[in-house]
């Protein structure tokens, strides 16, 4: 008889030992829901500024498209009066002879 009742009293510290066991793994799965819920909110932060960055470098390539269009546009524009400048420089010169 005395031996069920050990068995038994062992029985009870391991259920015991069990229900705390329970008890932890729960608080530490609602602690991980936590986490990973304010993981996935930065993961997202982070989205939406790498997507704004992302549009923000596209606006700036137009940008600095439009900028070198300009400049090349502005070179172009200096050639063609220094070429007419030489033209007018060889018509006075065809005039005078």
């Amino acid at each position: 008889m005395q031996e069920v009742q050990n068995g038994l009293k062992r029985l009870e510290e391991k259920m015991a030992q069990l229900v705390q066991k329970v008890e932890y793994l729960r608080k530490e799965n609602l602690m991980l829901i936590d986490e990973n819920v304010k993981i996935k909110q930065e993961l997202e932060k982070y989205k939406v500024e790498a997507s704004a960055n992302y549009r923000g470098g596209s606006e700036e390539r137009a940008g600095e498209n439009a900028k070198g269009q300009k400049i090349q546009a502005e070179k172009m524009r200096r050639d063609l009066e220094k070429y007419i400048t030489e033209v007018d420089k060889c018509i006075e010169l065809i005039n005078h002879m």
